[in-house]
């Protein structure tokens, strides 16, 4: 069985926001999803109950461990398994063999968190017995096959369930299954609607000088610099993209990275970028990057205001050093800065953007059941605890923005982002699992009132955009509807060269370049440039029939 040391749960997306909801992730979808590839089982009776009305099935945990252990069908199994492919049998196989290594204290602060409760009642819905006491059961088996030498595994946890059966009450179980990460089949169920109305034959390409993919002529170095914001007991980590091509009237790009990350997420880009005289600059969040996660399991709920103002602090900062430190004299055009996020930084960016978090509104979205939650959304739901209800970040500052899938679809509320100032920019990916496309990005883009673009890649999932360097192995981990399937590496090449293609162009717009690039700002570009493996558009606004159609979608999560 294949052990995962808890390091890696900080570093398998460079996204440890994942590491609350992982090992329910992997006790949760992924036992989900498996119950009609092979029933569970518990360590009293050694045996599990799949119920329909009056039509049920048992099988013994004893045959799923041999199975697990041999990879060949018992006897016992024979029957089941009869009616499995080549593929589900493998399937399963693997989603019993998954064995995780993790503190035992780390095990108990996420089951007996709030956000865990919670998810676990959810499950226990499925569980039709009257003694599973609203999930502490599964909590029970979880927290007990946690401190065996093997790790938390499938069997392990049917072994330590500690209720004579467990019964599956089938009906409730597709319940759930249909729910998980509602916002992602939403996106999947949009795309059928749209897509045969794309427009299709080949288009002329644009007449261009150059390809906007290749890297500008300046040599890239990365400096590192530390700021301590005393006021607020945060020392901040940041890295300064920059290169011998570095020109006064370039404006300066300040970037948030995502949750659980470093400055190296979009390293690719941040290079290409500064190759064309750009000064790049990447704040590090002392409380949501790399380094804080390794040591901490949850955000603080005040981590999401914290952000933007790190950025703030960065660039107040950067005005000193322009005119007091010599390395830096006449370099840092904050005045003009283009501000760009990923993912929980995307949010970041719209919040400088002019984005109000609306904290009122996004305690109603969240609460509902956790289990119907993407993984985007659950980290937004953190900021339910926060005092206030309404906080803004705007700085005049800030001329562009840059959001590469934010997870935005309940921190803005219904009109936070009305409140942008800046054209603005989003990427979206049709595949992304982490933050789904039609809720986190789509539903929100009209919100948007100033001049703005969403690029929409198709196949892409959340990982396609990172830099290769920066991800860990994903193998291992099981595909389900809130994880797994990440087209990453060689394999989304195009959809970084869609990303350097943009974010250059829209720096351009604050240059005396800006109508040289515009040309790679247009619709008709991206539709000649784009891609068997991944088709992508350029819009300016959803036609009013698709908004209709995406509206009708979205009542269905309420």
């Amino acid at each position: 069985m294949r052990e995962i040391p808890v390091s890696v749960f900080s570093v398998f997306s460079k996204h440890p926001w994942k590491k609350l909801f992982l090992s329910l992730s992997v006790l949760t979808p992924t036992i989900v999803s498996s119950f009609f590839l092979f029933p569970l089982s518990s360590r009293a009776a050694e045996s599990v109950v799949i119920r329909q009305g009056f039509i049920y099935a048992t099988v013994s945990v004893k045959d799923l461990k041999e199975f697990a252990e041999t990879g060949k069908v018992p006897l016992g199994l024979l029957g089941y398994f009869s009616f499995l492919t080549p593929e589900q049998k493998q399937q399963a196989l693997a989603a019993l063999n998954i064995k995780i290594k993790i503190q035992d204290e780390t095990v108990d602060e996420i089951v007996n968190s709030q956000v865990g409760t919670r998810i676990l009642t959810d499950i226990d819905t499925i569980i039709s017995s009257d003694q599973s006491q609203g999930g502490t059961a599964i909590k029970e088996a979880i927290l007990s096959s946690a401190k065996s030498p093997q790790g938390l595994s499938v069997i392990n946890f049917l072994e330590n369930y500690p209720l004579s059966t467990i019964e599956i009450n089938v009906p409730k179980a597709f319940e759930v299954l249909k729910r998980l990460n509602q916002g992602f089949w939403q996106t999947q169920r949009l795309l059928l609607e749209v897509l045969p109305k794309f427009p299709t034959g080949e288009v002329k390409p644009p007449a261009i000088t150059f390809d906007p993919t290749q890297p500008g002529a300046g040599k890239v170095d990365i400096t590192r610099i530390e700021l301590q914001d005393k006021q607020r007991n945060r020392n901040i980590p940041v890295y300064i993209y920059s290169s011998s091509a570095a020109t006064p009237d370039k404006p300066l790009i300040l970037y948030s990275h995502g949750r659980g990350s470093d400055y190296q997420e979009l390293r690719y880009l941040m290079e290409h970028l500064a190759s064309y005289g750009y000064t790049v600059i990447v704040p590090e969040h002392p409380g949501s990057n790399a380094t804080y996660v390794d040591k901490n399991l949850f955000l603080s709920p005040t981590e999401i205001i914290e952000r933007p103002q790190d950025l703030i602090f960065t660039l107040n900062e950067l005005e000193k050093l322009n005119t007091n430190d010599p390395r830096f004299k006449g370099k840092f055009n904050t005045n003009n800065t283009l501000v760009f996020g990923y993912s929980f930084g995307g949010v970041t960016a719209l919040a400088l953007a002019g984005g109000e978090f609306q904290i009122d509104e996004l305690r109603k979205n969240c609460d509902q059941s956790f289990i119907t939650f993407s993984l985007g959304k659950a980290t937004q739901c953190l900021a339910a605890e926060l005092p206030k209800d309404r906080y803004q970040f705007s700085d005049p500052r800030i001329k562009r923005a840059i959001s590469f899938a934010p997870t935005a679809s309940v921190i803005f509320g219904k009109t936070g982002l009305n409140k942008v100032q800046v054209p603005t920019l989003i990427l979206t990916q049709s595949a992304d699992k982490v933050t789904p496309a039609l809720p986190e990005q789509i539903a929100i883009f009209p919100q948007i009132k100033t001049e703005k673009l969403l690029l929409g890649v198709l196949g892409a999932t959340h990982l396609s955009v990172r830099d290769p360097r920066t991800i860990a192995d994903q193998t291992w981990i099981p595909i389900t509807p809130i994880s797994g399937g990440e087209v990453i590496g060689d394999a989304s090449k195009d959809v970084r060269n869609y990303a350097k293609t943009i974010a250059l162009a829209t720096a351009a717009q604050l240059t005396p370049d800006a109508e040289k690039y515009q040309v790679f700002l247009t619709p008709e570009y991206y539709r000649s440039i784009s891609t068997q493996a991944f088709p992508v558009r350029l819009i300016t606004d959803i036609p009013p029939e698709t908004q209709v159609f995406i509206e009708e979608l979205l009542k269905t999560q309420d």
